[in-house]
């Protein structure tokens, strides 16, 4: 018989919901600064009397048990009032990101349907609730029975259709991992910096993780800021703990090691963690924890976790199962053996409640199992190895991981196949050396320039979902059987991720000088050619988002991401500074 490296269930102990665990830290820590956000410091009575008030604002407004509410907000004290306030009226929230293209954002908020979207006061969208500047402190809302199994919060992935598919969590899944929080211990004092984005499920990692244990949130603009600033959030905040996904993780081991000096903990995860990368930072910091995490959004934040050791071997496992949370290995619905690959299946509490209004795919992959019960089949496959750690062996269809989020390769093509005057198309993942993949390439038959292509997939899509590398083909490859030569159109684009030439021998403006400093920097080449896409060169998402950051800060002007796509150039970029200056 299979061995279960499952732990037993435990009952819940201070509370049933997110908030229930919210208010029983305020209740006895209220002078306790929950958050800091630009010298500002709101203390866990403050940030409870305004999501009180904003919840009275909200019930009043037709917030309910079972509402879904869009929330269309930029990171402060007032984000996590509102999305404290939804939880409160028993309703659930759904995070959208406001770099989102607007048709993309107006789609979800139909889609939704709730009865008034949470946004910045003179927002477009219809039936618009606006934080108020001076609330009305001491309002309480009307009670509300809330359980942990009703809905907290929707957050849409990447679909096979085209369309995103919204996941609806429940209170149950985070409470699983909060309520005795191994990552932040209750009152341990941990101050962390809150960067991932609340339209991730592991937003909770870095947010309520710590709101939840009495701890200290400092809230930043995005992920990159963890990156460039971590010295001085040490040394001026006292940040103790930090949650940087796997490809930021990796970033800030390869540029600056230095930098972690000081923490207590670090965690990461979102996709494959580079054993070379885990290595460097054990050897540079032996006594700080460096947690691996895994876990799909259908699975709520995340399922499993290992404290990564230099005698983990070639490969960093997922490690054991968080508490109230089971994994399986199966072949169909038989039970693996140890040592047998499988696909991974979850189960527990965390589970999900289902996708939104769509109960076809809710039935295919949440499946009752004859004496597992209910679980959620990943599509990723892994293996149980003999000393009950669980270990990732790639996936089972064309879902990948990249910079933590999760893509739909079909996504991306019906997407691209949507653009007037593009025939065939399709997309592949481009692999780094670490062996995980870190772009997209698209390959396309059609009218549309390469760069034009890439512009408009940049106003349907996010960020993460454009391609780096756009070539349009006369034909794409094919086998013998007629199907689309997968494999050849990858080898093409990793050709094509080498494939740009030096820099060009002609004279360069002060702006492009400076922009291809940065750009050098943040690919880490020796030179680049100023006309040439930067995404040919080794660029992708992460360095526009980067660019961007480093335009703003050293040269003063604010760019939008979707520009730097539509002028993927040293010239373009130093072009889009002037006009903007």
């Amino acid at each position: 018989m299979t061995p279960s490296f499952n732990p037993a269930p435990t009952p819940f102990g201070r509370a049933e919901t997110m908030h229930g665990l919210f208010e029983w830290c305020a209740s006895r820590w209220p002078g306790r600064t929950a958050l800091h956000h630009l010298g500002r410091d709101v203390t866990y009575r403050e940030l409870a009397e305004l999501a009180d008030a904003y919840a009275a604002e909200l019930q009043a407004r037709g917030v309910e048990r079972g509402s879904i509410v869009p929330v269309l907000l930029p990171r402060s004290p007032e984000l996590f009032a509102t999305l404290l306030a939804v939880l409160k009226c028993g309703a659930a929230y759904a995070a959208l990101d406001l770099r989102w293209p607007v048709a993309r954002l107006t789609e979800l908020i139909e889609h939704l349907g709730g009865p008034v979207v949470a946004a910045e006061r003179g927002a477009a969208w219809p039936s618009v609730w606006s934080p108020p500047s001076q609330p009305i402190l001491g309002a309480r809302p009307a009670a509300v029975d809330v359980g942990p199994d009703d809905p907290c919060a929707v957050f849409f992935t990447s679909g096979t259709t085209g369309t995103p598919k919204g996941v609806v969590t429940a209170h149950r899944g985070n409470v699983r991992l909060f309520d005795d929080w191994l990552f932040t211990p209750l009152d341990s004092g941990a101050v962390m910096p809150q960067a991932l984005a609340a339209t991730w499920d592991a937003f909770g990692l870095d947010s309520w993780g710590v709101l939840f244990n009495g701890g200290t949130l400092v809230l930043l603009e995005d992920t990159l800021e963890l990156a460039t600033k971590l010295r001085d959030l040490i040394t001026i905040h006292g940040v103790t703990t930090i949650f940087p996904p796997t490809a930021v993780f990796h970033s800030m081991v390869d540029n600056d090691l230095d930098a972690f000096a000081g923490l207590r903990a670090v965690g990461t995860g979102g996709e494959k963690l580079s054993p070379r990368h885990a290595a460097r930072f054990l050897e540079a910091y032996p006594d700080i924890p460096l947690y691996n995490m895994y876990g799909p959004v259908e699975s709520s934040v995340a399922a499993t976790c290992h404290r990564v050791r230099p005698s983990d071997g070639p490969e960093v496992p997922l490690g054991v199962p968080f508490p109230n949370t089971q994994a399986y290995i199966l072949d169909g619905d038989r039970l693996c053996d140890v040592g047998e690959s499988g696909e991974i299946a979850l189960g527990g509490r965390g589970l999900a409640l289902g996708y939104f209004k769509d109960d076809e795919l809710t039935a295919r992959k949440f499946v009752t199992i004859s004496g597992l019960g209910r679980v959620y089949r990943t599509g990723d496959l892994g293996r149980w190895s003999a000393d009950g750690l669980l270990h990732f062996e790639g996936r089972g269809d064309r879902q990948v991981k990249i910079r933590g989020h999760r893509i739909e390769l079909d996504d991306v093509e019906q997407n691209a196949g949507q653009v007037p005057g593009v025939g065939a198309c399709a997309v592949v993942p481009v692999t780094g050396a670490d062996g995980a993949y870190e772009d997209l390439c698209l390959f396309y038959t059609g009218t549309p320039g390469e760069d034009e292509l890439r512009a408009q997939l940049a106003e349907r899509l996010p960020g993460y979902l454009v391609p780096a590398l756009v070539q349009r083909l006369e034909r794409l490859p094919v086998l013998e059987d007629r199907k689309l030569d997968r494999r050849a159109l990858t080898e093409l684009a990793a050709r094509l991720r080498t494939a740009a030439g030096p820099s060009d021998e002609v004279p360069l403006s002060e702006t492009e000088a400076a922009v291809a400093r940065i750009l050098k920097e943040i690919i880490g080449v020796p030179t680049i050619a100023v006309d040439v896409s930067f995404f040919r060169q080794g660029g992708n998402s992460l360095s526009a988002a980067q660019l961007c950051s480093r335009i703003s800060r050293d040269l003063g002007v604010k760019l939008r991401i979707s520009q730097v796509f539509e002028a993927p150039t040293v010239r373009g970029v130093a072009g889009l500074i002037g006009a903007a200056s």
